[in-house]
């Protein structure tokens, strides 16, 4: 038959076309169920074919097949051999598709793959009836969202309601599933939820577990709902049901959570958790806890504890932010069966707030902080904290509107100015049964008259003014000078003389320049040296302001209560950088500041021993050094003082020499990492389903995707290679200075951690926190995870003190909210 091109009845043929791909799309929203079908041959209908494939295309309708052929008496249209159909975004491609234009009715016979938008489905047969609205697809298969169904029937019996017989589901992409549901009756709700009727669980096609009747879910996102409790019993507690709780979403924006867990013998808690997030705009969360502690000796006694944690962030926009972290709790009691190890070894406990916003060139701060020293039963709140400054800028600023209006080389170019103000109020509190009111601002006196075991509280302002010049003459030799001043305001003095003002004011000159030394290593590792010496001398001017003594100082308001000084100060440092050559792998690097000593001293001319000790700081700072799989970090630093007229050097022999040393401290903080790669390569890989695998079609026929061909060992490998799958770690933070060496205390902690994939599936993992003082192990904690393809399971053991818990779970990977199954327990 020659090509020709259709005019009668196109209109019909498109709606039809058009109807097969929203049945497409309604059954692969819906889940459709499968099984394994024999192929078979169908049988033509017609006498004529077609020797090459032809394409027709009418409007957005493109069919493709290796023959069509059209019965005009009947009004048939049938396409045989690997036919495709294209409309809009939806595909369709079959063994055969026929489509009657007299009854308004298609069918798509053999394999067939349906395809709208990023929703597939493959099948046996599909038949749609556009007059009724009726559908049918036999032997069909849908991948949804996170898991793939399967049936021997599918039918449509309502606009959204759906009949399949035999259904399976399961999240599983191996061509035979290790696990699935499967029930004989199960009717869907487009986009609400399936109900089935008995429900059975398999596991490697074994039944488990079943239900006579069950109903799930199918609305994507989060939903609100009944949380599953966990029910358990251990010897403290006795039998407990823990997480009786309602999840209730709003909208895109939170999420609520309250829950309850009660315990036989020790009381219950209630527990509220929410989320919130708008784009742009802000986020956070609020968590609230109310307990109920029985005392089991005496279960007449009761204790109710409270923890109330929330997160804000609001961005205003224009630079302008709130930020809100509170933290409240009634006693540390209420963190005891936590298992974040942070919170049971919590000594304080912070809250704060800030609000910044931008104000003519700068920046306006406003924030509170409020401190729970649990261990000493002491606080400490500042509410609130009002600061605005404007960093050091050129004086000619006030007076030039442009820069370009300046001249070039005018003296007054380098003078610059600043300028600070800070307001605040701030409580110490030392009453371990101060009211809300104590602590927001009522001074009481201890026991002891004063105030260390009482409360105070005390408010003020302090102005910061400065006016610098600084100059580098012949391009090496930095000369600055400056005076500064401050002025602050106080609530009272220490007389309870009420709103008094102090003051204070300072000058300072000072000249520094920087001296290079370089040398060139050829051949070595270490390539280059440069070695930077700062010589620095300056003078400082202070008047006598010993009569400020009367003011007080804190949270950065208060003046200087000194004597008269005119000191004269030098300091020399050293610092050594260093070039790395590159060596294998590894490109040349630089070490900035690898080792620097920095001394200094001073004179008064005011004081009749007018040296001052003689101080030094050492840092050593080398960079992460890797060899193979092994790193290496270190930082050590320390400092000491020498006092000027006691060094206790006599004599020519260095070993009788004391130095004078006055105070000195030492800190090392080190860690050593062994990781590297275990590769274990799957030999055999499991074979996938059709969807994963594309093999639903033959080879010489039509593929779903298109799959990476792997021909040798070496590429199976290099394609299943995990990187750094091991480690272990270990880190050490070593402090000591004289005062501990003396009653020979030091601190000292150590922290390990290993971590392994022991083969492909099974994971193990320790960590520990020592203090090596004390000999004691603090805490430890270690880790089993088992990956069963689709599902995993994890085993977690911790133990801090007199403290223990583990939690046991095993959850699908792909729905681990919806499918899991988990216990604990804890002391």
């Amino acid at each position: 038959m020659p090509d020709m091109k259709i005019s009668v009845n196109k209109e019909k043929a498109i709606i039809i076309f058009a109807s097969i791909f929203i049945v497409a799309a309604v059954f692969s929203w819906t889940q459709e169920t499968v099984e394994e079908e024999k192929s078979h041959t169908v049988d033509s209908l017609f006498t004529d074919s077609l020797e090459a494939i032809v394409s027709l295309q009418s409007d957005s309708l493109i069919y493709v097949a290796d023959s069509i052929d059209y019965n005009i008496e009947s009004e048939i249209i049938q396409l045989s051999g690997n036919t495709s159909v294209t409309y809009h975004s939806s595909i369709i491609k079959a063994d055969t598709i026929m489509i009657n234009l007299k009854k308004e009715q298609a069918f798509a016979k053999g394999k067939s793959y349906l395809q709208d938008g990023s929703q597939n489905m493959l099948g046996k047969d599909i038949c749609y009836d556009l007059q009724t609205k009726w559908g049918l697809v036999t032997s069909g298969a849908s991948k949804f969202d996170k898991g793939y169904y399967y049936g021997t029937e599918i039918r449509k019996i309502d606009d959204d309601t759906y009949d399949v017989d035999d259904g399976v589901f399961t999240t599983c992409d191996a061509l035979h599933p290790h696990f699935y549901i499967k029930s004989k009756e199960l009717r869907f709700y487009r986009n609400d939820k399936f109900v089935a009727k008995p429900i059975v669980f398999y596991v490697n096609h074994f039944p488990v577990f079943g239900f006579p009747f069950g109903t799930f879910t199918l609305k994507r996102g989060r939903q609100s709902g009944i949380l599953v409790p966990s029910p358990g019993w251990n010897k403290r507690k006795g039998k407990y049901l823990e997480n009786i709780a309602y999840y209730f979403t709003y909208r895109d924006h939170a999420d609520f959570t309250l829950a309850l867990d009660y315990y036989e013998l020790t009381g219950w808690e209630l527990g509220f958790r929410s989320k919130y997030k708008q784009r742009y705009v802000h986020n956070g969360f609020f968590n609230a806890i109310l307990q109920k502690k029985i005392d089991i000796q005496n279960p007449q006694i009761s204790q109710y504890e409270w923890n109330i944690k929330s997160r804000h962030h609001h961005d205003f926009g224009n630079k302008t932010t709130f930020d809100m972290n509170l933290n409240f709790i009634s006693s540390k009691r209420v963190w005891e069966g936590s298992e974040d190890l942070d919170e049971r070894l919590a000594e304080k406990i912070t809250s704060s707030m800030a609000f910044k916003k931008p104000l003519f060139n700068s920046t306006l701060y406003i924030s509170a902080n409020y401190i729970d020293d649990l261990e000493n039963q002491t606080k400490d709140i500042t509410l609130p904290s009002i600061s605005y400054s404007l960093p050091s800028r050129p004086v000619y600023e006030i007076f030039v509107n442009e820069i370009d209006d300046i001249p070039e080389d005018v003296w007054w170019e380098n003078f610059s100015y600043s300028y600070r103000v800070k307001a605040t109020h701030e409580g110490d509190i030392n009453d371990s049964t101060a009211t809300i009111w104590d602590i927001l601002y009522d001074d009481t006196l201890g026991p002891d008259t004063t105030y260390a075991t009482g409360n105070q509280h005390n408010a003020g302002v302090k102005h910061m003014a400065s006016l610098s010049y600084s100059y580098k003459l012949k391009g090496w030799l930095n000369l600055s000078q400056s005076v500064s001043g401050n002025e602050a305001w106080f609530d009272r003095d220490k007389n309870n003389v009420k709103f008094v003002r102090g003051m204070d004011y300072n000058s300072n000159s000072s000249l520094s320049f920087n001296l290079y030394g370089m040398r060139a290593l050829p051949g070595f590792y270490i390539s280059v040296i440069r070695h930077i010496i700062t010589p620095k001398l300056s003078f400082t001017y202070r008047p006598d302001f010993s009569e400020n003594d009367r003011f007080y100082s804190f949270g950065g308001i208060g003046v200087s209560s000194a004597v008269k000084s005119r000191k004269v100060s030098f300091s020399l440092g050293n610092k050594w950088q260093l070039k790395l050559a590159a060596i294998k792998k590894i490109k040349e690097r630089k070490i900035n500041d690898f080792f620097s000593i920095t001394s200094g001293i001073s004179y008064d001319y005011e004081k009749d021993n007018g040296f001052s000790d003689i101080s030094h700081s050492v840092k050593l700072r080398p960079n992460k050094i890797s060899f193979g799989v092994v790193d290496i970090s270190t930082n050590y630093s320390g400092s000491f003082s020498q006092a000027t007229y006691d060094l206790g050097v006599s004599g020519w022999d260095p070993r009788d020499w004391k130095l004078g040393v006055t105070n000195w401290n030492f800190n090392i903080t080190s860690a050593l990492k062994f990781s590297g790669d275990a590769n274990y390569v799957d030999y055999f890989p499991l074979a996938k389903n059709d969807f994963v695998s594309g093999d639903f079609f033959s080879s010489d026929s039509i593929d779903t995707d298109t799959e990476r061909i792997i021909t040798t060992l070496e590429e199976l490998d290099e394609l299943n290679r995990e990187a750094k799958n091991w480690a272990f770690t270990v880190s050490h933070i070593f402090k000591l200075n004289k005062a501990q060496y003396a009653i020979d205390d030091y601190s000292s902690n150590l922290r390990m951690s290993v971590s392994a994939r022991i083969t492909k599936n099974w994971a193990i993992s320790y960590d520990n926190y020592i203090d090596l003082e004390a000999d004691e192990l603090v805490s430890h904690n270690f880790t089993i995870t088992r990956d069963l393809h689709c599902w995993k399971m994890t085993f977690k053991y911790t133990k801090q003190g007199d403290y223990w818990n583990y939690r046991f779970q095993l959850f699908n990977i792909k729905l681990p909210d919806a499918l899991k199954f988990r216990t604990s327990d804890h002391s």
